[in-house]
């Protein structure tokens, strides 16, 4: 090797080594990497920085897992996670996860590597234009110079300032991902030594925490003063401050809490579970159930029925807006504060109501629990007593993750446990079906074990992620609904479509389920009794295991509207009863 190839190798090794130091530095401690050529000299530096310690490194060879891997690396941890793949469309195959992560506000750095300038529009193999590949669904893109040896010093300075200004844009409100675009030129092997002497020192960065002026939390202290209150808490992605927070102010105010599954408010003190079912049946709440002020924090609601009574604005609405996003699809606020429950709620004190509130509405939830439970109790198992049951028995400590479609809507209607604790997760941004084995894996790499709730078509489109968990030596117990096909349509007007309907909609797949779990060395186990299901989940997760519970689409139906028209004829009961008009 020559003086000039020397120095250009030193040049490639320093500009990828400052690179990765610089978001080290600014709090990147997970990277997610998919093979290939163009990345060459990131991957072995990563490799480096693994064995010393410096980060967790994981591998996986499917680039549309590997980003949906790292989304649920990044929703665990609360924290940024790198991206790294090689030219072309392997970057393409990270679009869907990043998309999530730009509605579900999820910081994610995505480091694509790419051909050099002289290689663009030619017609040069595994070439694409990459510049601003992911559009308005990045908060920011950043293209980096060719490492060369020419102006070393003065491009790696470069490097590391948009390195570290990458990192504080994917983490200032709303979080988000960035792209970051590095074209690299061959040859592409490193040097073997890193110079960590040379490491360019971080800029300081100072968070600033928001405060409410004097003069407007003496304003909403006189607003929600006395008053018939109500919560409404949205899905979050690490709501732990936010539900203690939340938890003590409705304690204090005795307010009922209307708790979406993914709020982490379910099973907590004056959370209720029947918010769906409730505003399903009551367009307009009775004068004794009215709130006179709604609190409502989180993002868009599972219950669309909540969201549809939100919008008849009958009462008004205090957006607590964490992600700085203006996200409310029911246009129902009428103030928006740019701030955590956690950072707003423990500093006002204003009057409580009386107790009575609360326990009207605590009297129609027991109401509605009570009837779900006696007419589930009398039935096979199936969607529904899968929710109740996850609900009942799985430990306070416990981490689910619940696919789109059917399995999150089971768990909206029927996951009630007794307590505080589980954390409830999911892909709620664009809610599609894609990538849901590989976030929910991603998540256990962080959290350490979890069960992921899911229907046999989110489970086929995402084979390829299951590999991960033989990979990454993860824990992960796969509840799979197997009703063969979209159950979710046979619930929607097209159900009505006789002739066309299971070809286009149904589409069954006769999936083997016990042959895909053996595919991945996966522990598996055909489940047909609410007794057995509970005995499956009261043991730790263990490796990966696939547990098979086989329904029927035209059952779901059927037993979907008879549960409707119970609880509907209750709820009408106990208004009649206790609120005439």
């Amino acid at each position: 090797m020559n003086n000039q190839q020397k120095a250009s190798q030193q040049a490639l090794t320093m500009t990828v080594d400052t690179l990765l130091t610089a978001l080290i530095k600014n709090g990147v401690k997970r990277v997610v990497l998919s093979p290939g050529s163009r990345s060459t000299p990131v991957a072995i530096l990563l490799g480096k920085l693994q064995d010393m310690g410096e980060i967790s490194l994981y591998v996986d060879v499917d680039e549309r897992s590997a980003a949906f891997f790292g989304l649920g690396l990044a929703k665990a941890a609360s924290e940024p996670v790198l991206l790294v793949c090689t030219s072309g469309t392997a970057a393409a195959n990270y679009y869907p996860a990043i998309c999530e992560a730009s509605i579900s506000n999820v910081p994610l750095i995505v480091l694509t590597t790419d051909r050099p300038p002289e290689l663009q529009a030619i017609g040069a193999p595994q070439t694409i234009n990459q510049t601003e590949l992911y559009g308005h669904q990045v908060k920011q893109f950043f293209e980096f110079p060719v490492p060369a040896a020419a102006n070393f010093q003065e491009n790696r300075l470069y490097v590391a300032y948009l390195a570290q200004k990458a990192v504080q844009v994917a983490i200032s409100h709303p979080q988000g991902p960035v792209h970051l675009n590095l074209p690299l030129r061959k040859p592409l092997m490193p040097g073997d030594q890193l110079d960590r002497t040379a490491a360019t020192p971080p800029i300081e960065t100072v968070s600033l925490k928001p405060v409410l002026d004097q003069k407007i939390r003496q304003d909403l202290t006189r607003r929600l003063a006395n008053k018939h209150g109500l919560i409404i808490a949205g899905p979050v992605n690490d709501g732990r401050k936010n539900v203690a927070a939340i938890t003590e102010f409705a304690h204090r105010l005795h307010w009922p809490v209307i708790a979406d599954p993914l709020s982490g408010l379910r099973g907590a003190t004056n959370a209720l579970t029947v918010g769906n079912w409730v505003f399903n049946v009551l367009s307009t709440l009775p004068a004794d159930l009215q709130p006179e002020i709604i609190i409502k924090t989180g993002a868009t609601l599972v219950s669309a029925a909540t969201t549809n009574w939100l919008k008849t604005k009958s009462a008004p609405v205090i957006e607590l807006d964490a992600d700085h996003g203006w996200t409310d699809a029911s246009l129902s606020s009428t103030m928006v504060i740019p701030a955590s429950a956690a950072a707003i709620l423990p500093t006002l004190s204003p009057v409580p109501t009386s107790q009575n509130w609360l326990q009207k509405w605590q009297h129609l939830d027991e109401a509605v629990r009570r009837v779900i439970q006696k007419k589930l109790g009398s039935q096979p198992l199936m969607e529904p007593q899968v929710a109740m049951t996850i609900g009942r028995v799985l430990r306070p400590d416990s981490t689910l993750f619940v696919s789109n479609s059917m399995p999150i809507r089971e768990i909206d209607a029927y996951f009630s446990p007794t307590q505080a604790g589980i954390k409830v997760m999911g892909n709620r941004g664009a809610n599609g079906i894609d990538g849901i084995n590989s976030t929910a894996l991603g998540v256990c790499a962080q959290r350490g074990a979890g069960y992921l709730y899911t229907g046999d078509l989110a489970f086929f489109h995402d084979l390829t992620g299951l590999m991960m968990a033989r990979q990454a030596h993860l824990n992960l117990t796969v509840i799979v609904q197997n009703n063969n096909g979209g159950g979710i349509f046979s619930l929607l007007p097209q159900a009505q479509e006789k002739h066309q309907f299971e070809k286009v909609f149904g589409t069954p797949l006769d999936l083997n389920i016990q042959a895909i779990a053996m595919l991945y060395g996966a522990r598996y186990q055909r489940i047909t009794t609410v007794s057995a299901l509970e005995q499956a989940l009261i043991k730790p997760p263990i490796d990966l295991t696939v547990i098979e519970i086989p329904t029927t689409r035209t059952t779901l139906a059927r037993n979907t509207a008879k549960m409707a028209q119970q609880v509907n004829k209750q709820i009408q009961e106990v208004i009649n009863e206790n609120y005439p008009d």
